[in-house]
C-alpha cells in the first residue's frame, strides 16, 4: 500500500459499506456527506445491546432500555412505531433474563467485559506483514476465557453458514491474534430475535459459534489490504452488472442533484 493513506484508521463497517457499494463508501467516508438516515432499528439495536450490558453489570435492563429508545431521536415518519417496539423490546429482555442462567452456565458469559473498544494494528498470522492503518471497533463481550461474543436483533433465524462470511467476525479474530498471538477459543453469535415467546414455539433467540483458522485469516488480511490500495488508488466505481437501485449511493445522488 501507498506510504500516504486517505483513511487514518478502517472499521468492519466500513469494509462491509466498500464490499456492498463503493460509490456509496466515497460518499459516506472520503466525501464526508451526511443525510439524516432511518433511525429505528440502529436505535432499537442500541437499546437492546444497553439493556444485555445492564444484566452483566447487575443492573435493572428495562429503564436503561426505554431511556437509550428515545422516541425523540427518530425520524418523524418512524415515531409511530415507537410504541410497538418499545413493547417488542421489553418482550425480547424478559424472554433473555430467562434463558441468561442457561446461556452463561454453557458459555461462561460472566466473567468478562463488555463493550470493548479496539484500536490495534492487524498482522497477517502467516507473514507477519502489518497493515498500514489500524483497524478500529467495538466488541460487544470478550471474555476472560477468550470468547468473542456478538449480540444481534434479527427478525428472522440465520443461517449456520452465514457466519464463514462476515467480515466483522474474520476481522475481530484477526485483531484478537494480532493482539494476543493466539486465536481466540471461539466467536458466539447470540441472535435476539424480533418476535414475542407465543410465536414461533418459544424461539425467542439462536446461538451460532464459529472457529476461523489461521489461513481464513491470512486471507481477511489480504482482501482488506487490496479494498485499502483500491481506496487510495481512488476506486469508487459501482460494482459490475446488477446494482440494486435500493442502494443508497442512489439516494446520495438523489439528494445532492448529482448526474447518474
Amino acid at each position: 500500500m501507498n506510504e500516504i493513506t486517505k483513511l487514518e484508521k478502517f472499521s468492519p463497517s466500513m469494509m462491509i459499506d466498500y464490499l456492498t457499494c463503493p460509490r456509496l463508501f466515497y460518499y459516506r467516508y472520503i466525501a464526508k456527506i451526511y443525510l439524516p438516515q432511518k433511525q429505528i432499528h440502529l436505535l432499537f439495536g442500541s437499546a437492546i445491546h444497553r439493556a444485555i450490558e445492564a444484566i452483566f453489570n447487575k443492573e435493572e435492563p428495562y429503564g436503561l432500555f426505554i431511556e437509550t429508545f428515545d422516541k425523540q431521536k427518530l425520524l418523524d415518519e418512524e415515531k409511530g412505531l415507537h410504541k410497538e417496539y418499545l413493547d417488542l423490546g421489553h418482550e425480547m429482555i424478559s424472554n433473555y433474563l430467562k434463558e441468561y442462567p442457561t446461556l452463561n452456565s454453557l458459555y461462561d458469559l460472566e466473567k468478562g467485559r463488555s463493550e470493548v473498544y479496539v484500536k490495534d494494528i492487524l498482522i497477517n498470522p502467516l507473514t507477519g506483514e502489518k497493515m498500514l492503518i489500524p483497524m478500529s471497533g467495538r466488541i460487544d463481550r470478550l471474555t476472560d476465557g477468550g470468547k468473542i461474543v456478538e449480540y444481534k436483533t434479527s427478525a428472522k433465524k440465520w443461517a449456520a453458514g452465514d457466519l464463514n462470511f462476515r467480515i466483522q467476525t474474520l476481522l475481530y479474530n484477526l485483531w484478537y491474534y494480532s493482539k494476543y498471538g493466539v486465536l481466540p477459543e471461539e466467536t458466539l453469535y447470540i441472535i435476539l430475535l424480533k418476535k414475542y415467546k407465543k410465536v414461533g414455539r418459544g424461539e425467542t433467540f439462536q446461538v451460532l459459534s464459529k472457529n476461523c483458522t489461521l489461513i481464513e485469516l491470512a486471507g481477511t488480511f489480504d482482501e482488506v489490504n487490496i479494498i485499502l490500495n483500491k481506496i487510495n488508488n481512488n476506486e469508487f466505481d459501482r460494482p459490475r452488472g446488477y446494482h440494486p437501485p435500493y442502494c443508497d449511493c442512489y439516494r446520495y445522488e438523489d439528494e445532492l442533484n448529482f448526474k447518474k
